[in-house]
């Protein structure tokens, strides 16, 4: 199962299977199916095959038929044959009629030789009682009477006469011309009358060929084999040939080849125990020549073709499917990659860089994932940096306390001194520093609340109203709902002193106001001061914008990076002002409250009674 569920979770795995339902499985079906009907394909083409092969000897029959016949054709109408014949002399004493003699041999040895095979056989059967032939025929008077004789008793012979002029074929042939020819097989044969009164005496005319040449089967390129042939006359009678059937099937075989030359589908393929037969008919003759093939010689052939055409596809399918893998496998490469960059990022290696080249997707991602750990590498390096502004504005901060125990403990010493001195106003100095300092001792109290931070910025205010004999003039507008919400420790003094320094005006007046405003707190410290210019105002808002600013001390540029660092960039100081009528900064804080801890005013209520 671990394996299967790789297979989906990789995109490789996901292309594969895709590849596996899409292509392989209709692909092997088709391949399957194909080689159950194809078969049947094959076999009708082994079996055409057949019938061409067996159609090619019919013709090759047929055309020895139509030679024999031209042949018997340019013997009949030669004129100096026709007078031979005609003559009533003897060659023997006439040379004149010698002469015809031997014109009429060497014409019947020229036909022969120029239409028909050198084994054929011409002869001449004369009224005068001569038999001339292409053979050695006897001399003697009485040889020649006895052959004519015998040449009588023939069936073909009386058949001939009776047709009058018109062919007779007739297979196998075994008479007194083959016992003359000394030939050990059977002849094919054609025979006419040639001319004369019916009523006299018949010049006969015949034409024999060996049936090796008539039946010249097995030199055809395209038969099968083993195929045996059997030839059966116009009236369907067996002439020749071999059948491996027995003689009752033959009989069967010979009815159904005559149904289906009545209902004109001669031709057509019959199937008999193991064998498939075709048959196909000689025109000239009007005989057919019936072939038997072993069907399982047909189905060795339909095998072959068929298993070389199903390797052939699929060697072909199996090619393709490893070279379509082998893309799959280079292309999806670089993804693989890129996914084992994300694994040792998220492992924490932050140099995993990725190695594309071209211009795909996958080179998009790739280069995508690159920019993505180059800035990720430069947050990183802008988080430490600003770890370290924040270490060093806490260290600043605890810098500015100066050591407040140490300080609380001598300013006790010296209140306590000036009450006994009677310095009355030096005491409450003395009081107003204590608690300020104080307030500074809480270095973990960095978040405070709003009525804390107001009541260390009057402890403030108190001591800067002596120090400028009452010129400064101090409103606050805090409703007192908004005193238990939060505030960054140290965020109003710095503006106020801002204000005190820089306003360069007696009397001043500051006016603090606090609010709800979207969502958040918002306060703001009005000054009647000279105010600031256009270019000394820009330059502070820039700087004050900037994320990576370095200011010193704890003033309102330190104010506004602690307030940023602690609640984000959304929040923080904005500067307004007017030459000549004031400057107004406002500060913008989340709205959070501490309800659960203890009030830094109450704790300082109580230590502030030590001074």
């Amino acid at each position: 199962m671990g394996g299967l569920s790789f297979l989906f979770r990789s995109i490789r795995g996901k292309i594969l299977v895709s590849f596996f339902i899409c292509i392989i499985i209709p692909i092997t079906t088709i391949l399957y199916s194909f080689y159950q009907s194809s078969g049947a394909v094959v076999k009708d083409e082994v079996q055409r095959g057949n019938q061409e092969a067996l159609h090619q000897v019919t013709i090759h029959m047929n055309d020895l038929a139509e030679r024999m016949l031209k042949a018997s054709n340019l013997i009949m109408n030669d004129p100096d044959f026709n007078q031979f014949l005609d003559a009533q002399t003897d060659w023997n004493t006439s040379y004149q009629d010698l002469r015809r003699f031997n014109i009429v041999q060497q014409r019947l040895s020229n036909v022969r030789d120029i239409l028909l095979d050198s084994g054929a056989v011409i002869a001449v059967m004369d009224n005068r009682g001569f038999v001339h032939t292409t053979l050695s025929e006897p001399n003697d008077r009485g040889k020649q009477a006895q052959l004519l004789k015998q040449l009588n008793a023939e069936e073909w012979f009386e058949e001939t006469k009776a047709q009058n002029g018109w062919p007779v074929w007739q297979y196998p042939y075994e008479g007194a011309i083959q016992k003359l020819a000394g030939a050990n097989e059977a002849y094919f044969t054609l025979s006419r009358r040639i001319q004369g009164n019916p009523n006299e005496a018949a010049n006969i005319l015949f034409i024999g060929i060996p049936s090796s040449v008539f039946l010249n089967v097995k030199k055809q390129p395209r038969q099968a084999e083993h195929s045996s042939f059997m030839l059966l006359n116009e009236h369907n009678r067996v002439l020749g040939g071999e059948s491996p059937l027995t003689p009752e099937e033959t009989d069967g075989l010979v009815k159904q080849l005559s149904l289906n030359e009545q209902a004109d589908a001669a031709g057509s393929e019959i199937s008999m125990r193991d064998y498939a037969i075709s048959s196909d008919t000689i025109p000239r003759l009007g005989w057919k020549l019936v072939q038997f093939t072993p069907q399982t010689q047909l189905w060795d052939q339909l095998g072959g073709i068929r298993n070389q055409s199903m390797f052939w596809i699929f060697g072909w399918f199996l090619l393709f499917t490893v070279v379509f893998i082998y893309f799959m496998i280079r292309f999806t490469k670089p993804l693989k990659q890129l996914v084992s960059s994300m694994n040792r990022l998220g492992g924490g290696d932050f140099n995993s860089y990725v190695a594309t080249e071209g211009k795909d997707e996958f080179a998009v991602l790739g280069n995508n994932f690159n920019r993505m750990l180059d800035r990720l590498h430069q947050l990183i390096l802008n988080l430490s940096e600003e770890q370290k502004r924040k270490e060093e504005a806490r260290f600043q901060t605890l810098q500015a306390q100066i050591n407040p125990h140490f300080l609380f403990n001598t300013l006790n010493s010296i209140k306590w001194m000036a009450m006994l001195s009677g310095a009355k106003n030096v005491s409450q100095m003395i009081t107003k520093l204590g608690k300020l300092l104080q307030y500074t001792m809480k270095v973990n109290d960095e978040i405070v609340t709003l009525e804390d931070e107001i009541t260390h910025l009057e402890s403030y205010l108190d001591l800067q109203k002596i120090r400028f004999n009452d010129n400064i003039m101090i409103h606050f507008h805090i409703p007192a709902e908004l005193n238990k919400f939060s505030i960054l420790k140290f965020s109003l003094q710095p503006i106020v002193e801002n204000s005190i320094i820089h306003g360069q005006r007696m009397p001043l007046t500051i006016e603090i106001c606090a609010a709800l405003e979207d969502g958040g707190l918002t306060i703001t410290v009005t000054d009647n001061g000279n105010g600031i210019s256009e270019e000394k105002l820009e330059e502070l808002r820039t700087q004050l914008s900037q994320d990576h600013a370095r200011f010193s001390g704890i003033g309102i540029y330190n104010v506004n990076e602690r307030i940023q660092m602690h609640f984000g960039r959304a929040y923080g100081i904005k500067i307004n002002s007017t030459p000549g009528k004031g400057t107004v900064v406002t500060v913008k804080l989340p709205l959070q409250s501490v309800p659960a801890a203890l009030s830094t005013h109450d704790q300082t209520e109580k230590e502030s009674e030590e001074i």
